[in-house]
């Protein structure tokens, strides 16, 4: 009689895809002269996880005396919440880089089928001064509006019943 069959352990998981993407972009910004490589390489530690995941630098070009950074995003939805950041983002990035070398953020929509070529990707993101430019009118809501809120509070009180 033998003794119990000894088998492989069990695999590890496959390596994270981040690990070596950021190693590739960067030598891949290096080779292309697009962008600096620091910036390819610490986008996740630069702008933290929640951004990362919307967007990524594709490059830097000159916008008159300027610089912008190009960042590529999946949808609309994304480009919004990035452009909602800007300030932030470029707050982040010109601290990481140690001067103000990015002036403006241009968004790329890539979709599903992967980066649009031409210019017609791009959706040009400026700065609002005006803090009540995307503030809500003030006033009393209209009926339609409060007889949907009122019926959404009544289902939401039946289901947790």
């Amino acid at each position: 009689m033998q003794g119990p069959v000894k088998t492989k352990p069990p695999r590890s998981g496959p390596p994270h895809l981040s690990r070596s993407f950021a190693k590739l972009m960067a030598r891949l910004a290096t080779k292309s002269g697009a962008m600096d490589p620091r910036l390819a390489g610490n986008w996740e530690e630069i702008v933290g996880p929640d951004l990362a995941k919307l967007c990524r630098p594709v490059q830097t070009r000159p916008v008159g005396r300027a610089r912008a950074l190009e960042v590529a995003v999946a949808n609309g939805a994304a480009a919004m919440q990035v452009q909602y950041k800007q300030d932030f983002l470029l707050q982040k990035i010109n601290a990481f880089l140690g001067r103000n070398n990015i002036s403006r953020i241009m968004i790329r929509q890539t979709g599903k089928a992967g980066l649009r070529s031409g210019r017609s990707g791009y959706s040009k993101v400026e700065h609002v001064d005006d803090e009540d430019a995307f503030a809500p009118e003030r006033g009393v809501p209209s009926e339609e509006l409060t007889s949907a809120l009122d019926r959404m509070k009544s289902l939401l009180g039946a289901k947790r019943s």
